[in-house]
């Protein structure tokens, strides 16, 4: 992923061209120069940069699996196939390893950027634990900003995204359990007679309300 591919590079020139932008004058002039500034200290920051490239990786392989759910020529087994690889996809990047190669990928965007490649450590404020004892030692906390970011956003994000699409591979799933024999109707030349039945069963069952049927198993 690099930054003069996705635009970054020229977002963040123009917003400094506009903060240099001396003409700008007066309340407003004075807001965009500052407001320029803010956005493009925010975007070169080395946490969003991290942030931009594990959503673009992970973003990348979703639409892939979302462009075959809205294909014309739908194919349920190939979609539960396809979220199959998606999740197989998100189980491995969720690793110490892979997040260290998504450092590396932000380091370069970081680098065409020219700003440094590093957390910088969120101000926090410690309340002090009132001693019972005078050898009693203060708490000295362990406080590592790159360790935080992997536990609260990187890992987070990675497990609700494998989360949801555990929940559309079992949804998938269950479609495929009653409609799935009739996307691959060539398979049926080597299915017996019982068991097309039997789905055919299980299909008329799945679309029936109380006594009112929409198909008979028998007719097709």
């Amino acid at each position: 992923m690099k930054g003069k591919e996705n635009g970054l590079v020229d977002i963040y020139d123009a917003l400094i061209e506009i903060y240099d932008d001396t003409t700008l004058t007066g309340s407003s002039g004075n807001a965009s120069r500052v407001d320029a500034k803010d956005l493009a200290k925010a975007i070169s920051s080395f946490k969003f940069l991290v942030s931009l490239v594990v959503w673009y990786d992970i973003l990348f392989v979703i639409n892939m699996t979302s462009k075959q759910l809205q294909a014309k020529e739908f194919n349920i087994r190939d979609v539960i196939n396809q979220l199959g690889e998606t999740k197989k996809f998100l189980v491995g990047r969720r690793s110490d390893a892979d997040f260290e190669k998504t450092l590396v990928d932000a380091g370069e965007l970081a680098e065409e950027l020219d700003v440094p490649a590093f957390f910088e450590p969120d101000p926090i404020c410690i309340r002090k634990k009132r001693k019972q004892f005078t050898y009693e030692a203060d708490d000295e906390p362990i406080y590592n900003p790159k360790e935080k970011f992997k536990v609260n956003f990187y890992f987070a994000v990675i497990d609700t995204t494998i989360r949801l699409v555990e929940e559309r591979f079992t949804l998938m799933q269950q479609i495929s359990s009653v409609f799935g024999f009739l996307y691959d109707v060539y398979s049926l030349q080597n299915t017996t007679p019982k068991q097309i039945m039997e789905q055919c069963l299980t299909l008329e069952q799945a679309l029936q309300h109380g006594e009112s049927k929409d198909i008979d198993a028998f007719d097709l």
